[in-house]
C-alpha cells in the first residue's frame, strides 16, 4: 500500500516543472540548405535565444572562420515605430578572435547610430560544422526590448551578402 506521505515527492516535483517553464527564453530555429553559398558562408542552420536578459545568435555554418565568416543579424522589434537593430561580427584585430558591433536606426532615420554596448560578445568556432555565436544584453535594446523579427546573412570581407535565412524568423521574448 502506498501511503499519502509518498505520493507528495513525485507531486512536488511536478509542481516544480510546469512552473520553472516560464523561467526559459523563447526560442526559434530555422535551417538553410546546404552548398548554396560558399563554405565558410554557408548557413545551415540559425538559431535565436531571447531570453529575458540576452538576446542570442548562434549560426551553424558548412565550415566557420574566424578571418572570412561574418554575420549580420537585423532585429525589428515587435513594436511599432521602434528602431530597427543591426548586430555584425567584426575583425577584433587580434587573430582569430572576432567581436562584434550594435548600431540602431530610428523609424525615421535615414543613417545608423552606434548603440553603446560594453557586454555584447562574440564568438566563433571554426572548422567543418562551426559556429558564429553573439550575445547581445537586452539593456542594450533600452525600451525596444522584446519580441523581435530577424534576420539572419554571412557576409564577405567586401559586405557582400553571400548566404542568409530564406525567410525572417520571429521569436518571441520568454
Amino acid at each position: 500500500m502506498i501511503k499519502p506521505r509518498h505520493l507528495l515527492v513525485p507531486a512536488v516535483t511536478a509542481a516544480l516543472v510546469l512552473t520553472a517553464g516560464g523561467a526559459f527564453a523563447g526560442q526559434k530555429s530555422a535551417t538553410d540548405a546546404a552548398g548554396d553559398a560558399p563554405a565558410t558562408a554557408d548557413i545551415t542552420r540559425v538559431t535565436l535565444t531571447n531570453g529575458d536578459k540576452t538576446f542570442t545568435v548562434r549560426v551553424k555554418l558548412h565550415k566557420a572562420s574566424a578571418e572570412r565568416t561574418h554575420v549580420v543579424a537585423t532585429l525589428t522589434p515587435a513594436t511599432e515605430g521602434a528602431a530597427t537593430y543591426v548586430v555584425r561580427t567584426v575583425d577584433s584585430g587580434q587573430g582569430k578572435k572576432v567581436g562584434a558591433t550594435l548600431e540602431t536606426t530610428a523609424a525615421d532615420a535615414t543613417e545608423a547610430t552606434a548603440v553603446d554596448c560594453a557586454g555584447i560578445k562574440a564568438a566563433v568556432s571554426s572548422g567543418r560544422n562551426g559556429q558564429v555565436h553573439v550575445r547581445v544584453p537586452q539593456s542594450c535594446f533600452g525600451d525596444d526590448a522584446g519580441d523581435f523579427t530577424v534576420d539572419v546573412v554571412t557576409v564577405t570581407g567586401a559586405g557582400d551578402v553571400s548566404d542568409g535565412t530564406d525567410d525572417p524568423i520571429e521569436v518571441e521574448q520568454g
